[in-house]
């Protein structure tokens, strides 16, 4: 779903990072900026923005950041470039030339089309030191339906140093604003709330270098600006054009499934309407014909056309639910890792739609986007964020979407016969459900069974040959419980060392990078993925401990650890349960003294399993 953007945004040609860490120095700023945002929006809900910007290149890479820049934008807009020219340090003024400006069809979007416009700027003769400046004006067209307006400003992290930011927005109407985190900056209200100012105090640099892949920073300053509070104001239209929508007979392919399933169990109901789309319709948002905003098609254009964005796939989900006699509405919700709480409501703070229904008194969050589908559970990108429902009597309600309770994501049961050349013959049967298992699922899908196979016989063991999987085909519908053998060897499980042999599962090893993330002065948040729950139990058949028994845990807020250790007939057995309660993992809970005890506590007790052997 593509939502018409509140804000004329620079495409500049590198990819920024994907990764945040330690905060990087202001002196190593690529580029300096000077900006300056006059907007007016309009009767009829259109904005009309002129963007002045002057970037200083301070390094090398600020000249690559600037050597094409881009402005994509729906074909209902329009943009001009007024003028745009390069300073050199020695006076010198090129003019930005029309052959260096250029307009064309944008490219079509992953799984989408669209007849969105790009215009990119090319400057000549870049160097360390230029001064970079262009002014262009930007109309943006009112969203289909829409009546309210929604303006956000985020200053996420980049590398830009700002030397100055203005900002003005004037309406013919009252405007609200709400802020977060603006310490740095000086906001202005007319005495007829008809106008905003937005001014930076100082200069401005943020970015990270050096953070963990899956890290990022959730907070950071920003300010939205509306002409409503009232999330019925701003999607309380599009419910009405929904309710009409689905007021419609089912067309024939769905009411025929929605006829067969008369009379079975509300959640076999549901999981055969899944299935229904998924092997009927494909993911494809479809914006040739006009931009549609929040509006889907109708429910016989839907099944006509074969395909569908979130918003065709979820009403006709809707629909068909609703045929059956299942509770359901629509529910708008910003899809991703992290959502942050919208400061105020409007079609900037949402990009999907899903289906809330009432299955067997329980609340489900249906995503008929997903090539899978896993009764019961909320999916990692929905979790814990505000969804605005759209019921039957044209109402919008604010919700929200919990935490997945943590769930018993794998039990593994792994015997090895250890041998005096340090190997061991393994047989490990597991249990997997919820993410892991649909991870696995979505391998089989896109990489093939063998590529999976392959990653799984890697895990085995330090050096596993002989690896051999058994375990039944996934599919569409993800079972509750999933059960895999492996077998095969490992000819290094163990470590000869005078004599007798180390043994080391290498469960220490998450603790550690929770210390290097400490030692490293990292500043990111963490994002863990789904909470859940992992028990192992591990037989090392033929050994002996030097260490006696023992047992340890570790308990906090984010993690419980419980591991054991004890004598068998044929052995050594360990048990091993770690359960973790959160999906992130912010900065504030890593660096504090409670979460480094935690650490330490699940460091020594996980350590403790490795340990010398005897044969």
């Amino acid at each position: 779903m593509r939502f018409p953007a509140s804000l004329l945004s620079t495409t500049l040609v590198l990819a920024s990072p994907a990764i945040l860490a330690a905060r990087q120095p202001a002196a190593e700023a690529p580029l300096a900026l000077n900006t300056s945002i006059n907007c007016r929006h309009n009767a009829d809900n259109s904005l009309d923005c002129t963007t002045r910007n002057q970037f200083t290149i301070l390094k090398p890479a600020g000249k690559d950041f600037l050597s094409r820049i881009d402005f994509t934008y729906p074909d209902t807009d329009t943009l001009e470039v007024v003028d745009g020219e390069v300073r050199q340090q020695g006076g010198k003024v090129v003019k930005l030339e029309k052959s260096q400006v250029e307009t064309r069809a944008a490219p079509n979007p992953y799984a989408g089309v669209s007849r969105d416009k790009q215009t990119w700027l090319a400057f000549p003769e870049l160097a360390v030191g230029s001064v970079v400046s262009y002014q262009v004006k930007h109309h943006i067209a009112a969203p289909p339906l829409s009546r309210e307006m929604l303006y956000r400003l985020d200053f996420d992290p980049e590398p830009v140093r700002y030397d100055s930011y203005h900002f003005e927005l004037s309406s013919p109407r009252p405007l609200l604003s709400r802020s977060e985190l603006m310490d740095g900056f000086k906001t202005a209200v007319s005495a007829d709330n008809k106008r905003i100012t937005v001014d930076q105090q100082g200069s401005r640099y943020l970015n990270f270098t050096n953070e963990w892949n899956n890290s990022a920073l959730r907070g950071w300053p920003r300010l939205s600006i509306a002409t409503s509070d009232a999330p019925q104001q701003h999607f309380g239209v599009y419910a009405e054009r929904y309710n009409s929508i689905l007021a419609a007979a089912l067309p024939p392919g769905a009411a025929a499934v929605v006829a067969e399933q008369q009379g079975k169990p509300a959640a076999q109901q549901v999981a055969a309407f899944m299935q229904h789309i998924n092997s009927h319709y494909r993911y494809l948002n479809d914006q040739r014909l006009a931009e549609r905003g929040l509006v889907p098609f109708t429910l016989a254009e839907i099944e006509q056309h074969g395909y569908g964005d979130c918003k065709d796939l979820a009403t006709l989900l809707t629909a068909m639910l609703r045929r059956a006699g299942i509770e359901a509405e629509p529910a708008l919700v910003f899809r991703g890792n992290y959502a942050q709480p919208p400061l105020l409501p409007g079609l900037g703070t949402v990009n999907h739609m899903i289906v809330r229904a009432e299955i067997n008194g329980k609340t489900e969050w249906l995503d008929a986007t997903n090539p899978f589908f896993a009764a019961g559970r909320i999916m990692p990108d929905l979790q814990e964020r505000v969804s605005y429902l759209m019921g039957r009597d044209g109402k919008v309600r604010q919700d929200f979407i919990p935490l997945q309770a943590p769930t018993l994501s794998s039990t593994v049961n792994r015997t090895e016969t250890l041998k005096r050349d340090s190997s061991a013959r393994i047989v490990s049967q597991s249990q997997l459900s919820g993410w892991p298992l649909i991870e696995m699922t979505m391998q089989d899908r896109y990489q093939g069974s063998s590529s999976t196979e392959q990653s799984v016989c890697h895990g085995l063991g330090n050096q596993a040959q002989n690896c051999k999987v058994e375990r039944a085909p996934t599919g569409f519908l993800i079972p509750e419980r999933y059960a895999i053998r492996v077998g095969g060897d490992d000819v290094r499980a163990l470590e000869k060392i005078s004599g007798l042999y180390l043994y080391d599962p290498r469960l220490e090893s998450r603790w550690n990078d929770f210390d290097n993330y400490r030692d490293n002065g990292n500043q990111a948040d963490v994002y863990l993925g789904d909470p859940e729950i992992i028990e192992r139990t591990v037989e090392l058949q033929g050994a002996k401990a030097i260490q006696p028994a023992f047992s340890c845990q570790a308990r906090s807020p984010w993690f419980d650890l419980d591991l054991r250790q004890s004598a068998t007939a044929a052995g050594i057995r360990y048990q091993y349960r770690l359960t973790r309660k959160v999906r992130w993992l912010s900065h504030n809970d890593i660096v504090s003294p409670e979460f480094a005890a935690l650490n330490r506590q699940a460091r020594a007790c996980s350590t403790e399993v490795r340990q010398i052997l005897k044969l």
